[in-house]
């Protein structure tokens, strides 16, 4: 797992930068009001969770497990994840906003 800076696969995110509107996920409904972002990850304008309802397109619904191996990778990555995910919502909810 990792990600990748300044290559030809991360060209069509620099396009994000140009459009007025901020970057929504276009994975179907879920949660409240949020929309699937990743197998297993519900994410609306505040925070993301695991939600099966995010299954993969697969059929594999059923696999998925919340808390738990959320990207159907092996206990411990999936535990991680979430782990992260919590911590940057917790990290989000503690600035305060300004616009």
């Amino acid at each position: 797992m990792g990600c990748h800076f300044g290559t030809s696969e991360t060209l069509r995110c620099l396009e994000e930068n140009f459009l007025p509107s901020p970057c929504e996920a276009g994975g179907k409904p879920c949660g409240a009001g949020g929309r699937c972002a990743a197998p297993g990850i519900c994410c609306n304008d505040e925070s993301c969770v695991s939600d099966v309802a995010c299954g993969n397109e697969n059929g594999e619904r059923g696999r998925m497990f919340p808390e738990r191996n959320l990207t159907m990778l092996d206990g411990s990555a999936g535990d991680l994840l979430l782990r992260l995910m919590h911590l940057a919502n917790k990290q989000q909810q503690g600035k305060p906003q300004f616009y």
